[in-house]
């Protein structure tokens, strides 16, 4: 083979790779032109869902590296078996970054990749509402984080009145009227009086109530 042949090999080569780095999107529709438009475009299929885990590089020519949602989790020159020749491949996987937690709430686990459990506690004093397992999903967001409410004397649950319904007033409102939202799985909460705001509210900029402790649901 002539040196001119194989200079054309090389380079052709190399543009496969450098196609070949973008990840599939979730797009399930393809995109065309028709012919008659005279674009000369080429229909590109996709799939219908975004992979999780994947390799990025395609071989002789790689160029490694991890786009939107997915992140680097290790390097490689072979990766999926077909080796480079210059570059490297990078094993891709989504990661759901560092997860939210409430101001009274603490998060264990510090595995942060696609299907990862961290678990989910309350400080002293305060009691959790939701599920105190989170689930990193192939979207790259956590399952919805639960919340820390205190817990005062008497058995009962300090609430902020934006809990109860969605707003901030300078009295605690009638809540006898109002049914709890489901994200605190209880039925209703009575008997509400008003509390003093301030450092006792930790930070808040509502004022807080003294209500009765919840009642969870199917009881």
């Amino acid at each position: 083979m002539n040196p001119e042949a194989a200079l054309l090999l090389i380079l052709l080569s190399f543009l496969r790779g450098v196609f070949a780095q973008v990840p599939i999107t979730a797009l399930t529709e393809a995109t065309a032109v028709e012919d008659y438009q005279g674009s000369g475009l080429l229909e590109v299929e996709q799939e219908d869902e975004i992979r999780d885990t994947y390799w990025s590089g395609t071989a002789p020519l790689c160029f490694g590296g991890c786009r939107g949602l997915h992140k680097e989790l290790k390097k490689d020159n072979c990766g999926d078996s077909d080796c480079c020749w210059m570059g490297y491949k990078s094993l891709c996987r989504v990661n759901c970054g560092n997860p939210d937690v409430d101001f009274n709430g603490m998060v264990s686990g510090s595995d942060w990749w696609v299907g990862s459990v961290v678990r989910y506690d309350c400080r002293l004093g305060f009691v959790l509402l939701g599920d105190p397992a989170g689930a990193c999903q192939s979207n790259g967001k956590w399952t919805p984080k639960p919340s820390c409410l205190r817990v005062c004397h008497l058995g009962r649950v300090e609430i902020n009145e934006r809990d109860i319904d969605g707003t901030c007033t300078s009295t605690c409102p009638d809540v006898k009227s109002y049914a709890v939202p489901l994200n605190h799985q209880c039925s209703r909460i009575e008997n509400c009086r008003t509390k003093e705001p301030g450092w006792k509210g930790w930070f808040s900029r509502c004022n807080n109530c003294d209500c009765d402790c919840f009642i969870p649901c199917g009881r």
